[in-house]
């Protein structure tokens, strides 16, 4: 009997050791409320960003826009309307992009967050939403770099 809990003993501690030391991040789930806000955003044309906030009581704040130009100009617009929806509500919660056009990237947002700074989180954001943005309108991606050159 002793040798078993001895066994159980040292079986929990590498457990907790282990679990520790790993590399997961805490992934809030996504309210039921909100994914009947998904549903309408997935109906929406393409160019479109779903950004949400959501507290580990699961109270959510979030913003979508669609139908731009460039995914870049409607992460601006679903940024802004997140922005006020978290301020309105008191949401302190940090908000990541939930979805660029159709493909959901939320787990990958938060796992890049927590693997380093908020600068590098922000960067991963902002190189995933150009990726994305260049597959859909590569010539708008162009004509963004041309004026961007020529400010």
């Amino acid at each position: 009997m002793k040798v078993f809990v001895r066994f159980l003993f040292a079986s929990v501690l590498v457990a907790v050791l282990a679990g520790c030391a790993s590399d997961v991040a805490y992934i809030p789930k996504i309210p039921p409320h909100a994914q009947a806000k998904l549903l309408d955003y997935f109906e929406q044309p393409d160019n479109k960003v779903f950004i949400i906030a959501v507290d580990p009581s699961g109270n959510y704040a979030f913003g979508y826009d669609y139908g731009k130009e460039t995914l870049k100009e409607a992460a601006k617009v679903a940024v802004e309307k997140c922005d006020a929806s978290r301020e309105a509500s008191g949401i302190i919660a940090r908000p990541y992009i939930y979805a660029l056009n159709d493909k959901v990237v939320y787990e990958e947002m938060i796992k890049k967050a927590h693997a380093g700074s908020v600068d590098d989180e922000r960067e991963a954001q902002k190189e995933e939403l150009e990726e994305e943005d260049a597959e859909v309108n590569p010539d708008a991606t162009e004509d963004a770099e041309a004026n961007e050159a020529s400010e």
